[in-house]
């Protein structure tokens, strides 16, 4: 039994991470007790002890979620070589959230009996799970999102890495410096697939203005008059009622590349409706009939609430019991129903909450928008916490790592396709050095070419090898 003793003050948050970070990630068996101290001190039982900084939890509780209480920037950083540990980072080099100051030599100091830790791992870590940050900054764009580049891991250059899984390493390596008998919890290198139904057909229901717009893009955005022509086609034998191809419908394609690597893909659908959403009813004949497909496959249908839906706990429920009616009604009694929000459209902490108390089990909309990366700072799923009400809830977030659009788009990171692949294969190895999870999103409309269901292949060939 490992026992931490840990300062009085926010308690609620320090018992929260703990859990997360010692029993969650790590897999042990912990005992917290409220003591008076200025740091945080872990023991099992004998002499030895290793003492953790308290960096983001010895700010004022007037100053909490102020823009006093983020992290100084330029961040200081630490460099792990000199130290001696044997560890697993991407890098020697650890920017320090929150803690100490790295150039003091009293910052690490490690003996047979005792480690003291400058690094705020616990601090540090509630800081990026939480999106602390994204409370007190106000910066948005105009989707309401918050922007990777406002946030602390665009600007010192970190958003690449996992920082806390890093952080968790160092950690472990400590632990077993004092305690070499201790075990971990084992883990292993996962891969997610996930699709957002934005736009599940082009041609059914059939519309003269959808299909000449997408004419016209074909032409004029993409370039590729073949595409063009095919659409042309396809669109005239819809109109007579005979068998058309509708290249939207890649979803018997993604799930054979799924199940010939073993992987099982969830498909989130919208079940509600905006003026910025697209115009599909769940219950169409066509849409049960692609669910039913899906279902019978053996894969996962989830939620993706409709535009408006992250601040608007109302609109979320019923489009939650939609789903669940559909499922019900399909003989699919689903426990741990899920999903991703539309346009990546969140705020923290509410819309967690919303989803909390619509009796979802898992999120996975937070990557940023505008860049790939790990916004949480973390590729392992966990539960989560309310900044406002100052409690751990049941939901488990499940990062998103990468989506195609921020990737390809040119509003975003506008990568060629041999760029995208090496920024995959740089955010997979990351998640493999840790065991941990790597989910990814693309749509199956981004998929109506020869090129892009190649780079998408490719994508899951290589990070399954």
């Amino acid at each position: 039994m490992i026992k931490i003793q840990i300062p009085p003050h926010y308690e609620p948050e320090r018992r929260y991470i703990i859990s997360v970070i010692f029993e969650e990630f790590l897999g042990l068996e912990i005992q917290v007790q409220v003591v008076v101290r200025l740091d945080v001190r872990v023991t099992i039982d004998d002499d030895r002890e290793l003492i953790i900084a308290d960096g983001l939890f010895s700010v004022a509780t007037d100053q909490w979620l102020q823009p006093t209480s983020l992290p100084k920037q330029p961040l200081k950083v630490w460099n792990l070589a000199t130290t001696g540990l044997t560890t697993t980072t991407i890098e020697s080099q650890i920017p320090v959230i929150y803690g100490n100051d790295p150039d003091d030599p009293n910052f690490f100091q490690a003996s047979g009996q005792q480690i003291y830790l400058g690094l705020d791992i616990l601090g540090s870590a509630f800081f990026m799970l939480t999106r602390y940050e994204e409370v007190v900054k106000t910066d948005r764009d105009q989707h309401d999102r918050f922007p990777a580049k406002a946030s602390l891991a665009y600007q010192e250059g970190f958003l690449d890495r996992p920082i806390i899984n890093e952080y968790l390493e160092i950690l472990w390596c400590c632990l077993k410096h004092l305690w070499f008998k201790l075990e971990r919890k084992p883990r292993q290198f996962q891969l997610r697939l996930s699709h957002d139904v934005d736009n599940p057909f082009e041609l059914t229901p059939f519309s003269i203005k959808r299909w000449s717009r997408r004419m016209i893009g074909d032409i004029i955005v993409r370039r590729n008059p073949l595409l063009a022509v095919s659409l042309a086609i396809n669109g005239c034998r819809a109109v007579l009622n005979l068998p058309y191809q509708d290249r939207l419908d890649t979803f018997d394609w993604l799930m054979d590349q799924s199940e010939a690597i073993g992987v099982r893909s969830a498909f989130y659908f919208i079940c509600g409706y905006s003026p910025s959403d697209p115009r599909y009813d769940v219950n169409e004949p066509a849409i049960r009939r692609l669910i039913r497909r899906i279902l019978t496959r053996g894969h996962e249908v989830g939620l993706h609430p409709s535009y408006d839906t992250y601040l608007q706990p109302d609109k979320l429920m019923a489009e939650v019991m939609s789903l669940q009616k559909i499922l019900a009604e399909e003989g699919v009694s689903e426990t741990q129903l899920g999903g991703r929000q539309h346009y990546l459209r969140w705020k923290a902490p509410d819309t967690w909450q919303h989803w909390e108390d619509a009796g979802l089990a898992y999120d996975t909309s937070l990557t940023f928008a505008d860049r790939a990366g790990f916004r949480c700072g973390s590729c392992y799923e966990y539960p989560v916490f309310n900044l406002q009400t100052r409690q751990a809830l049941r939901l488990r977030e499940r990062p998103l790592i990468a989506m195609e659009c921020s990737l390809l788009n040119s509003a975003y990171m506008n990568l060629s396709c041999n760029d995208a692949t090496e920024k995959i294969k740089k955010l997979f190895k990351s998640c493999k050095i840790f065991s941990g999870e790597l989910t990814l999103l693309w749509h199956n409309s981004d998929l109506i070419t020869a090129k892009t269901k190649d780079l998408y292949t490719k994508y899951i060939v290589y990070v399954n090898l």
